[in-house]
């Protein structure tokens, strides 16, 4: 891969070993929190299945190894959540369903996908994965492999499978169930509890967990040019997720900081212009960018978490936002009787439901009701 693939040793050991004692599964389910690996490996494993001169690792220069460096080989099938922008039938492809700016903007998040498997291909208003998506796995995988090597294909943020009543998961159950030769399918997700049972128990359930602190420091010290201090901090504000230290590695920490305190001081405004501020922020940044905002409801958790722990642990607390220590500490003295723990419950079920494609509005003004009750305790 162009991006080096941060930790994960031990889940690539075992993947790398079932390679090499014919053990592959016809079907996989990488969970684990999000940013940590599970695509990027997901990809990784996909070249090794394909690669002509495989030892533990694809060696990266046959011409399998070449194609699936650009993600167009031809064994490769990438399944992702598709926005519905045209009506379609039930026999077209998927790809119809998308409007021309839409397809621009997918050609163009391929690449960046290849060069950098950290990247999400997220496209606007993507929050499905469309039935029809399945019903072209269905036909590819049954037709004669065009090259030799494994089919793979790859579902991303797999738990879309479960929207519109779940019709797409039951129609990949259906494949799962008598699952065609010399093909695995790798699921990969951040939210495995939301799949049916049924598809969890076909999948073989391989677990990626938060990429270790001292990891992502070293990570930034050596390819993101970070000094000791900054990669301390940066690991520290990610708490083990890639993606996100490096997003925080390309910002400015003081602006990250600012946006923080103008998020806490509109959510815990007594007068409406706060709350407006929150709401024209929130929604503008969401619909520009529905990852940006997620980072920002993450970077609010991680407030009021130290919050929290301030407030149980007489203020003997390590914090993740430790270079605001000083406003943390004052915050929660601001509030004594302040329920922390389902403030954070709130924004978690907030990102939840903007995930689910809930009404944004709602959504938001019901965050904002949640926090000001559990702020007066």
């Amino acid at each position: 891969m162009a991006e080096k693939i941060v930790d994960q040793e031990t889940v690539w050991r075992r993947l790398a070993a079932a390679f090499q004692n014919d053990r592959v599964s016809g079907a996989y389910l990488f969970h684990g929190p999000s940013g940590v690996g599970k695509e990027a490996l997901a990809i990784r494993f996909s070249s090794l299945l394909n690669c002509r001169k495989p030892e533990d690792e694809p060696c990266g220069i046959c011409p399998s190894c070449k194609k699936f460096k650009i993600l167009q080989h031809p064994n490769l099938t990438l399944v992702i959540p598709f926005p519905r922008d045209k009506d379609i039938k039930k026999d077209d492809p998927p790809i119809k369903a998308l409007s021309n700016q839409t397809l621009a903007i997918l050609h163009e998040m391929i690449p960046a996908k290849a060069k950098d498997p950290y990247q999400k291909i997220e496209l606007p208003k993507a929050k499905t994965i469309l039935i029809n998506s399945i019903r072209e796995v269905r036909q590819k995988v049954y037709l004669k492999a065009m090259e030799p090597g494994r089919k793979v294909v790859l579902v991303f943020d797999a738990h879309l499978l479960m929207t519109q009543q779940g019709e797409s998961a039951n129609a990949l159950l259906k494949i799962l169930e008598e699952p065609p030769r010399n093909t695995t399918f790798i699921l990969t997700t951040d939210q495995s509890e939301r799949l049916f049972e049924t598809v969890r128990s076909r999948c073989q359930s391989i677990f990626f967990p938060a990429v270790p602190e001292p990891v992502l420091v070293q990570f930034l010290t050596e390819t993101k040019q970070k000094d000791e201090k900054n990669a301390r901090l940066i690991a520290h504000l990610a708490q083990g997720n890639v993606r996100i230290a490096k997003k925080l590695a390309e910002e400015n920490l003081d602006e990250v900081d600012a946006v923080i305190k103008s998020l806490v001081e509109w959510i815990t405004s007594n007068g409406e212009t706060g709350w407006q501020s929150f709401m024209r922020h929130a929604i503008s940044v969401y619909r520009a960018d529905p990852q940006e905002f997620s980072f920002h409801l993450q970077l609010l958790s991680y407030w009021f978490r130290d919050a929290m722990h301030v407030q149980k642990m007489d203020g003997e607390a390590e914090l993740i936002l430790g270079s605001m220590d000083k406003e943390i500490r004052e915050f929660s003295d601001r509030f004594p009787r302040a329920d922390f723990p389902d403030i954070i419950t709130s924004i978690e079920t907030c990102s939840d439901s903007l995930s689910r494609n809930f009404n944004v509005n709602l959504v938001l003004m019901n965050l904002l009701l949640d926090i000001k009750d559990n702020l007066r305790g």
